[in-house]
């Protein structure tokens, strides 16, 4: 398993604590009991709507985030295995697991020229050569296919697009084998959603980069990912390949998010999976599956006992009563 495993969670959980003094406490389960496993060089897919946890998962698994419960693990080059947290992350570590925001605009200082925005995360690695750490930048933008002279640009001068392949690039350049790419093309356009999607396929394919892809959108993930996670209120639902997640959705949440995108064939527009939605809010249920609120084949058992996740066909699994 570690061979082939890069990383790993085990019964991840992270809680927010919400009141304090003057009211009474409560607590956001934003991840609740998550364990998965990302292979070396796959991409998986996470999928779910927002609030379903999916950046707090990801933060946690590069050490961003201090888990309540739980371990995250990570396996070197010769399977020896390390517990990530915030604490015990070392620099070397940090160099193998590095992340792309979803916001470009804010990730990034818009006030810096792009070079000193690159060359300074090289500073404080180590690399303090002035012609090594321009190599570097300078095939970091080759990777991503921008032009050498954007280099001599201010941040706030570029496009929306240019800003997130600069992002990329900076995550490229300490040659990680884990990259969390956190919802990297949902404030881009159409076009440039596409440029992206491929360039962090290519990346993946030509330097074997372990990438978890994190996406409210199905059909970006059904591009890009090798598997599919759905993730709804800090729970993994469904999981496995991409063609057995898409085209044979088990959860009912999955059928759901497969259908409220456009369908060009007319006969397929009357399978409609109807959602409750209370306001778009997600409400988290005392007990039961966190879904029967608003699922429609609940049953009394949904209500009362929370399913786990279980392979109901190879490499398939599902937390869902129906099967």
């Amino acid at each position: 398993m570690a061979g082939e495993v890069l990383i790993e969670t085990r019964d991840l959980k992270v809680y927010f604590q919400k009141g304090g003094l003057m009211t009474k406490k409560s607590y956001v389960k934003a991840v609740d009991g998550v364990s998965i496993q990302i292979r070396r060089g796959e991409i998986l897919g996470l999928v779910g709507e927002s609030g379903s946890g999916k950046t707090t998962l990801g933060r946690t698994t590069i050490g961003l985030q201090q888990p309540t419960s739980g371990q995250v693990i990570y396996y070197d080059s010769s399977s020896r295995s390390h517990e990530i947290t915030p604490k015990r992350i070392t620099k070397e570590l940090r160099r193998k697991l590095q992340m792309v925001y979803q916001d470009p605009f804010s990730s990034i200082d818009p006030y810096m020229r792009v070079y000193d925005a690159l060359r300074q995360p090289l500073y404080y690695a180590g690399v303090k050569d002035p012609a090594e750490a321009r190599e570097i930048i300078y095939k970091a933008f080759d990777e991503v296919g921008l032009p050498h002279d954007l280099l001599s640009n201010f941040v706030f001068q570029l496009s929306g697009g240019q800003r997130q392949r600069v992002a990329i690039a900076r995550a490229l350049m300490l040659n990680p084998e884990y990259l969390v790419a956190d919802e990297p093309v949902t404030m881009l356009d159409a076009s440039l959603k596409g440029l992206i999607v491929e360039d962090l396929r290519r990346i993946n394919g030509e330097r074997g980069i372990s990438i978890l892809f994190i996406t409210h959108e199905l059909p970006v993930a059904k591009v890009i990912a090798h598997r599919i996670a759905i993730m709804y209120l800090g729970k993994i639902v469904e999981l496995g390949p991409t063609k057995k997640v898409v085209e044979n959705p088990l959860h009912p949440y999955t059928q759901a998010l497969l259908q409220a995108y456009p369908k060009l064939d007319p006969s397929l527009r009357d399978q409609i999976i109807k959602v409750n939605v209370k306001e778009l809010e997600l409400v988290v249920p005392k007990s039961g599956c966190r879904f029967h609120p608003r699922c429609p084949f609940v049953m009394d058992r949904c209500k009362n006992e929370e399913p786990q996740l279980k392979m109901v066909e190879p490499d398939h699994y599902v937390a869902c009563f129906l099967y």
